[in-house]
């Protein structure tokens, strides 16, 4: 595609069939017109001065045509609310998804945008409005979706460290209502923004994380001040948007040449930072390992079964069988006595498929020693540090591979893992 596709172009936004004749969208942001609220200034404008009815034609008119120009892996999001008219409340984020029906948009997700610093209406007999809809469609059912990106792996607090096998090692899954303020214009604001509502750039950069990756294409088809596309230029995606106001056109291009280079350097700063969530996966699955030994340990105990002398725990590079396993761990056992292996195989078969065990995603191998000579032999030259059977979040002292026979009662978990967390750090 010629490089001057990408811009905003001045156009009707019905019109971006005549643009984009062929599929190359991946997603588009947008915030179409509201219905009858604002005047933009320009004859046969979609909202303002026409019926309901003809509006909704007209949306379906724009979001046909994003239809036809988006790639079957492409998404849709509307940012879209209800309104006040003779005395009731007119739900367009509904009306609006089951026009869009009819030409193929799936409706996949309906999430709740809070936002406080606003102009909200409120009417007698009703609550202050201070949220709208944001919907997301899909072209097919095989839509790219990248929810990993944007997990919250440091809003787990202290409870990760004690219970690791409730959280996902990538983080937190973020929930259906968003809170993002508005930014603030005129003399409270930065920048050229002066717009009825504009977006926030965090929330669109959330979106074009979920759905999207550098060098991909962005449209927007009521681009306005161009806050979609001015942050998908941030974060190298290609941008196409439609816009028939020229002054809001001029605006984009001036922020855009001041602040691009700015903005994209804190994009890729902000990539640059990504290995601590790296390093949070590593750290859970390290924690459900360790406590997946001291559990089943404890279970054999309490099944009157206390054949196991000590465990050496190795994370492996083996990719699981199963679909319910992340990590594949081998579990070195030694035993107190020779030939007491197939009980305690037996009872760790059982064990292993019921919870909690079978909820840590955890494949274990079982390597079953009797003879400490042979144990003692596999650990040379190993890094060893040494858990207790109550604690596995942090190991109680490192281990010469000579001074495995002086282990005190309960230091039954050894592992060149390195954890050391204090649950107070956390809190």
């Amino acid at each position: 595609m010629p490089e001057e596709l990408y811009k905003i172009h001045h156009l009707d936004a019905r019109q971006i069939n005549t643009l984009l004749p062929t599929p190359i969208v991946d997603v588009t942001v947008t915030s179409p017109p509201y219905f009858d609220l604002k005047d933009y200034g320009y004859d046969e404008q979609i909202g303002f001065g026409q019926t309901y009815e003809a509006y909704l034609t007209d949306l379906f008119t724009v979001f046909s045509n994003v239809y036809t120009c988006t790639k079957d892996t492409g998404t849709l999001w509307v940012i879209i609310d209800v309104f006040r008219k003779e005395g009731e409340t007119i739900t367009l984020p509904f009306d609006f998804a089951n026009k869009i029906k009819e030409i193929g948009w799936k409706l996949q997700e309906i999430i709740i945008w809070g936002k406080d610093k606003t102009v909200p209406w409120a009417h007698k007999g009703q609550m202050r409005n201070s949220f709208e809809y944001i919907l997301m469609f899909s072209k097919t059912q095989n839509y790219n979706f990248y929810l990993d990106r944007v997990r919250d792996y440091e809003a787990l607090k202290k409870w990760w460290v004690k219970y690791p096998e409730r959280y996902n090692p990538r983080g937190k899954t973020p929930e259906a209502i968003w809170h993002f303020d508005i930014p603030v214009q005129g003399s409270w604001g930065k920048g050229y923004i002066r717009h009825f509502c504009p977006l926030p750039e965090e929330m669109i950069a959330q979106i074009l994380k979920l759905t999207t990756v550098e060098g991909d294409v962005v449209l927007d088809p009521f681009s306005g001040t161009g806050a979609v596309l001015s942050k998908a230029d941030n974060m190298k995606r290609k941008f196409i948007g439609t816009e028939l106001n020229p002054e809001y056109i001029q605006m984009f291009e001036n922020y855009l040449e001041k602040t691009g280079i700015e903005k994209r350097n804190e994009y890729e700063l902000g990539e640059s930072n990504l290995l601590p969530q790296n390093e949070f996966e590593r750290l859970i699955l390290e924690l459900r390992a360790l406590k997946y030994a001291r559990l089943f340990y404890q279970k054999l105990r309490d099944s009157k079964i206390d054949e196991i002398s000590l465990i050496f725990v190795e994370l492996t590079d083996q990719a699981p069988q199963k679909s319910h396993s992340l990590v594949v761990v081998r579990y070195t056992i030694l035993f107190k006595k020779p030939d007491n292996n197939a009980d305690v195989l037996t009872a760790l078969e059982k064990m292993i498929k019921k919870a909690p065990l079978s909820k840590f995603g955890v494949e274990p191998q079982f390597v079953f020693i009797n003879s400490p000579a042979e144990f003692s032999e596999r650990l040379i030259d190993k890094n060893l540090k040494v858990y207790t059977n109550k604690v596995t979040h942090a190991f109680k002292k490192a281990l010469n591979i000579n001074e495995i026979g002086e282990l005190a009662n309960g230091e039954v978990i050894l592992s060149e893992i390195i954890v050391d967390l204090n649950e107070k750090d956390y809190e």
